[in-house]
């Protein structure tokens, strides 16, 4: 590599411009770039044809690329990154080159152009496999990561710049060492951005590239990045510090335990009991407390162990790494195995379930359909012998069929002493206590800890129990479909016969619309819905202005219909029934309990989250007193709340609280800087972090092309407008969000949710187009763009840029 040392007076040309800086590091450097001529604005204007003659003449008979070297874009102080256009693949020929060239230069948007301005010409690269941007920092606060985003599938050089096309984005820590890259790709990749990282003196770039079939790497632009003026100037220590806590964190949380089975483990924030969906990726360490009091400490095993499943040590489901919530897979794996089986088939499961996840990682937001076998159902010999062949001995799975059966017909009970009957009396007797209570007027501490839990033994453990039959319901109805005895359009038409209370909320919000139910009335009902239901900075519906404002059209449901199976139906159902162990139980009454766990679940979550609704509130008075507001109680724990209720505090109580405020800010700023993975298999996984993907679920039918809004927790129902005949996009499917569908909106896409999800039912009975669970990467491409085409016949999202 040529001597740095010797240029050192002409290092000021680098980031003068694009064009300028190519020709710098072509000349001081080994980098492989493509040759580069200059054009100037003045030479253009004085004698175009002259400089196409000598383009031609460098370039005979090359396809060539018109790149812009404005001098607003791509210097030390301005990036304006992608604001003007670059021409590809422009055949060597004089009419087309000027074509390219005006069209570059006319993008600079003067009236005229100044001498000294220019854009660049170069010959394109031939057999690119691989095009990219890699950004040497994270580009809104500076956290140590190259941010490489690629295409290594249409060959072509503008797809990422250009925002079209697929690809795929991986954040490696700058630090990271050659042992954790499983990719000799990504590895050359990152030491590519070091090498030009080294040469500009400079770690916070933009870089282009593309790699040809030969495995050479082509720099195409780098920039400065410009936004360093907003970083924290600690952050690379912070980081650095606490990475090495969690590879020890999780050193210890991958090694075997002795009360549980699997001898590796893995982290997914989707999986199970999805946090992410629930609480967002990063929530506020309030929140995400309450969701581990209420569900994942206990509860949720509990819950498991009512039904027959495995009686679990105590574990919990969820832990936090920088404050972002995972789920143990491991624990959660366990506690799907019925109670009772032999420990070395536990064993053998509960490894074959996480290697499938380890080498299948995009199945992490759907375990309980495509990993684990939770229930028995329709097709549990040809699934379980395509994923697990040879896993089990022929008596071992007999005995396992066996413990499956002895579960799945105990859930199956609708009798009174059943877990689906117990778990609805215990959600009706919640509503009864919520109809004789108001929030109190003081002593809101030991009211906080009465109302945690009573929603822990009346609320979440009946819920949990409830959603549990939701899922073995689901399977049911899925494997029911694979075997060919029922049709997607009749499983639809049968969920539209269930009634639930979203049905009713629409109902009753239609009834006020045209004022035939009073406003107060439905709020207190419905008040304590919020879209973020365990997140204090959530409006609820009661605190929400303008929710009865600027409704453009009613929503129709689709109507409520009669579903009667037939007698092929019935026949063949309980053929499935008796074929699987469950003779016992008719089609009829497998239908009857399919209705109760999917409206019991959906009815049992809206009960138990006003209490949940009613705890915020009541920390938000209590923090008053203190001088808090919701944004500084947010960042405490429930348990820090609530310990102050029998501990006695030995200093000043505000002085207390705000130093653990400050405490939970500077944990949830760090979870925030940190890229973390959706899923963690190893250590390794913490320095090397690929962007969740997933396949969407589908929902509804039909076409439909509108403008995409984004939404988040925060918005508001004031000056809406936009939503009319818009795609929604959200981030969770969670049930605060009902209030979108009073504003005539034309399809909904949510980057975390399942088909079960709440969301999913809900445009189901509205006939609305829906994507639920698309990922992170196409849900930003969505709520970046500025209109979609969202296509339930054909299963595709497709997010367009302003230029279609």
């Amino acid at each position: 590599m040529t001597n740095l040392k010797v240029n050192e007076m002409t290092i000021n040309y680098l980031f003068s411009s694009k064009a300028k800086t190519l020709k710098w590091l072509k000349l001081n450097s080994q980098l492989s770039i493509p040759s580069t001529t200059l054009v100037y604005a003045k030479d253009w204007c004085k004698n175009p044809d002259l400089v196409i003659d000598q383009i031609i003449q460098k370039y005979p008979n090359k396809l060539l690329a018109v790149r812009s070297s404005s001098s607003m874009e791509d210097n030390v102080s301005n990036s304006a990154a992608g604001a003007y256009s670059s021409v590809l693949d422009v055949p060597s020929s004089p009419e087309k080159i000027k074509n390219a060239i005006n069209k570059v230069f006319n993008s600079y948007g003067m009236s005229s152009l100044p001498d000294t301005e220019e854009l660049f010409v170069q010959p394109m690269v031939k057999n690119i496999v691989v095009s990219g941007v890699i950004l040497t920092r994270v580009l809104a606060d500076g956290a140590p990561y190259y941010i490489i985003n690629y295409d290594d599938e249409s060959g072509r050089t503008d797809t990422i710049t250009g925002g079209i096309g697929v690809n795929k984005t991986v954040s490696v820590y700058r630090n990271v060492t050659s042992e954790c890259f499983d990719s000799e790709r990504l590895s050359r990749f990152v030491e590519f951005a070091r090498r030009i990282e080294k040469i500009c003196r400079n770690d916070a770039l933009d870089i282009e590239f593309g790699m040809d079939k030969k495995g050479i790497l082509y720099l195409f632009q780098v920039r400065p990045i410009c936004s360093t003026k907003n970083w924290k100037k600690n952050t690379d220590e912070l980081i650095k510090k606490r990475i090495s806590y969690v590879v020890n964190f999780l050193n210890t949380c991958f090694k075997c335990k002795p009360m549980l089975y699997g001898e590796k483990n893995i982290l997914s924030v989707m999986s199970d009991w999805n946090p992410a969906e629930i609480l967002g990726v990063t929530p506020h360490p309030l929140a995400a407390s309450l969701y581990r009091s209420l569900i994942t400490r206990k509860v949720w095993r509990q819950a498991r162990a009512f039904m027959g499943y495995r009686n679990m040590p105590a574990e919990e489901l969820m832990t936090l790494i920088a404050g972002r919530p995972y789920i143990d897979v491991r624990t959660s794996f366990n506690s799907f195995l019925p109670e009772g089986l032999h420990s070395q088939i536990a064993e053998k499961l509960v490894n074959a379930w996480l290697k499938r996840l380890e080498n299948k990682p995009e199945l992490h937001d759907k375990v309980e359909f495509e990993i684990a076998v939770t229930a028995m159902d329709f097709c549990f010999n040809s699934y379980f012998n395509k994923r697990y062949p040879d896993l089990l001995s022929q008596q071992e799975v007999l005995e396992f069929k066996q413990h499956l059966c002895l579960l799945t017909s105990r859930c199956l009970d609708l009798s009174v002493s059943g877990s689906i009957a117990q778990a609805e009396r215990s959600i009706a007797k919640l509503y009864q206590k919520q109809q004789k209570r108001h929030l109190p007027g003081e002593s809101y501490l030991c009211h906080i800890v009465h109302y945690l839990e009573e929603c822990q033994t009346l609320g979440t453990l009946p819920f949990s129990i409830l959603a549990r039959h939701a899922f073995i319901a689901e399977n049911f109805l899925k494997t029911a479909i694979d075997r060919g005895v029922l049709d997607s359009k009749r499983v639809a038409k049968f969920k539209r016969s269930i009634t639930t209370i979203s049905s009713s909320i629409s109902s009753d919000f239609a009834l006020v619309m045209k004022g035939e139910e009073d406003k107060s009335l439905f709020l207190s009902k419905y008040g304590h819905l919020r879209p973020m239901t365990y997140d204090i900075l959530s409006p609820c519906y009661s605190n929400r202005g303008a929710l009865f404002d600027n409704i453009n059209e009613l929503p129709t449901l689709n109507p409520v219909v009669k579903f009667t199976l037939s007698k092929k139906e019935t026949h063949d159902l309980n053929l499935l029934l008796h074929e699987a162990g469950l003779g016992k139980y008719s089609s009829i009454c497998l239908f009857e309990y399919i209705r109760r766990a999917i409206a019991g679940r959906e009815y049992s979550k809206f009960i138990f989250t006003r209490n949940i609704s009613d705890i915020l509130e009541m920390v938000t008075l209590w923090g008053e007193s203190f001088g808090f507001n919701r944004e500084d109680l947010a960042y405490l724990t429930i348990d820090t709340i609530t310990a102050w209720n029998n501990i006695s505090l030995l200093c000043d109580a505000k002085e207390y609280f705000q130093r653990k405020i400050e405490e939970g800010r500077e944990l949830y700023s760090l979870g925030k800087n940190m890229q973390l993975g959706y899923i963690v298999r190893s250590p390794a996984d913490i320095f090397i972090i690929p962007q969740h993907r997933s396949a969407p679920n589908f929902i509804g039918s039909g076409y439909t092309e509108a403008p995409f809004v984004f939404l988040n927790a925060h918005s508001s129902c004031e000056d809406l407008q936009p939503l009319y005949k818009a795609i929604i996009c959200i981030e969770n499917a969670d049930p605060g969000y009902d209030w979108i569908f009073t504003r005539g909106i034309q399809g909904l896409v949510t980057k975390f949710g399942g088909a079960n999800s709440h969301m999913a039912i809900r445009c189901a009975e509205y006939g609305l187009p829906a994507a639920i669970g698309v990922g992170d990467k196409l849900f930003s491409e969505c709520i970046t763009a500025s209109k979609g085409v969202l296509n339930i016949d054909n299963r595709t999202l497709k997010a367009y840029q302003n230029a279609h």
